[in-house]
C-alpha cells in the first residue's frame, strides 16, 4: 500500500504542512528538519516528481493544469499562454484532462496535491469550490483560476468580463434593429453559462424588450451542440431575427444548421458568437464575435501563480483581459434593410 503524506510526517516527527513545504520548496524550512524529511522520503521510496528531484539536488518546478477534455481552441490558447510563461521561469507543466465531472476534477486535484506535489495549480475546470480549496490549503499549494471568475476570496482568477461582453454583443444587435433575439446558452461553467446569460437578459431589459424563455436553448460547447440547439429554437412559434451564442463553436453549429435547412445567414437570421476563435474569420459567412486573448489569460494567470509559489501575497483577486466586438458577415442591420 502506498505510504501517505501523513505517515511521512509522523515518521519524520513533523507536520504534514512541513512535509509539503519540503516537497514544494514553497517556504523556508530549517535545514536539519529538511534533511530529516528527505531521509524519510528516501527510506520509504516516497518519490513523486518534485521529491525525487529534491533528493537528487536537481529540483524540478512543476505546475499542474486542470482543464476539460474538449477540442476547443480557447483551451489550446490558454495552455499556450501557460506554457509560454512556464518556459521563461523554468517551470514544467503536467496537464490533467477531465470529463468536466466533479469526480474527475477531484481526482486531479488530489493527484497534483498529494502525489505529484506540484508547486501550484491552474484550474480551467467546471467550477472551483470550497472542498477543492480545502485540499490545496492543507497541502499549501497555491491556485489560480483561468477563464472563470472565482467565487472564493482566497482564490485569484484571470478571465474576460463575460457579463459586460455579452451585454455589449446583444446591445449591438438591438441597436441594429433586432428585437426577437434568441440565445444558445452553455450548459457548463458558471461564468460562461450564467454571466453570459445575465448579460443577454440585462441588455434586453435595458432596451425594454421582454424576456422570452422560448428564445433560449441550452447546448454544450460543441459545433454539434450548437446545431441541435438551433434546431430546437426553430421549432418555436416565434422565429428570431438574431441569435447570440455563448461560444463561437456553438455559433458555427447554428450557422451550419440554418444553411442546411434553407435559411440564409444573415438575411433571415443573424448569428453572433463569443471567443474570437481564428476559425471565425474563415467560415462563410465570417462570424461576428466577441474577441479577447485567451493566450493573455493563460500568461497572466501563470505569472500570478508563480508569484504565489514564490511567497508573494499581494495578488490582484480578479483580473479582466480586454475584449472587443468584431462585427462580420454573419450579422446584418435591420435598420438598413427597412430603408
Amino acid at each position: 500500500m502506498k505510504i501517505t503524506l501523513k505517515e511521512i510526517a509522523k515518521m519524520a516527527g513533523v507536520s504534514t504542512s512541513t512535509v509539503s513545504r519540503v516537497l514544494n520548496n514553497s517556504k523556508p524550512v530549517n535545514e536539519e528538519i529538511r534533511k530529516r524529511v528527505l531521509d524519510v522520503l528516501k527510506e520509504t521510496n516516497y518519490l513523486p516528481f518534485v521529491a525525487q528531484n529534491l533528493v537528487l539536488q536537481q529540483e524540478r518546478l512543476l505546475i499542474g493544469v486542470i482543464c476539460p477534455q474538449h477540442s476547443n481552441t480557447v483551451l489550446d490558447d490558454l495552455i499556450l499562454g501557460i506554457n509560454r510563461v512556464c518556459k521563461i521561469y523554468g517551470y514544467d507543466t503536467v496537464i490533467g484532462l477531465t470529463d468536466s465531472t466533479r469526480e474527475n476534477e477531484m481526482h486531479y486535484i488530489d493527484l497534483f496535491s498529494n502525489v505529484l506535489s506540484v508547486q501550484g495549480i491552474i484550474f480551467m475546470g467546471n467550477q472551483w469550490d470550497e472542498q477543492y480549496t480545502e485540499i490545496t490549503r492543507k497541502n499549501i499549494i497555491p491556485v489560480v483560476l483561468a477563464g472563470q471568475i472565482s467565487s472564493i476570496p482566497s482564490i485569484p482568477s484571470v478571465h474576460v468580463d463575460n457579463l459586460t461582453a455579452s451585454y455589449e454583443a446583444v446591445t449591438y444587435l438591438i441597436l441594429n434593429g433586432h428585437r426577437q433575439i434568441a440565445m444558445i446558452r452553455g450548459t457548463n461553467g458558471k461564468s460562461i453559462r450564467e454571466d453570459r446569460f445575465t448579460g443577454y437578459k440585462n441588455a434586453l431589459a435595458d432596451a425594454g424588450i421582454p424576456f422570452d424563455e422560448r428564445l433560449v436553448a441550452d447546448s454544450d460547447f460543441s459545433i454539434e451542440g450548437g446545431g441541435k440547439a438551433m434546431a430546437s429554437l426553430l421549432e418555436q412559434n416565434t422565429l428570431p431575427t438574431a441569435v447570440f451564442c455563448s461560444t463561437d463553436s456553438m455559433a458555427i453549429g447554428a450557422i451550419n444548421y440554418l444553411s442546411d435547412n434553407g435559411y440564409r445567414v444573415p438575411e433571415d437570421i443573424s448569428v453572433f458568437g463569443f471567443d474570437g476563435l481564428e476559425i471565425t474569420k474563415l467560415v462563410r459567412p465570417s462570424l461576428s464575435t466577441v474577441e479577447y486573448s485567451a493566450v493573455e489569460i493563460g500568461m497572466t494567470a501563470t505569472r500570478n501563480l508563480i508569484k504565489l509559489c514564490k511567497g508573494e501575497e499581494h495578488i490582484a483577486p480578479h483580473i479582466n483581459v480586454i475584449h472587443h466586438l468584431v462585427p462580420r458577415e454573419s450579422t446584418q442591420s435591420l435598420n438598413l434593410v427597412k430603408r
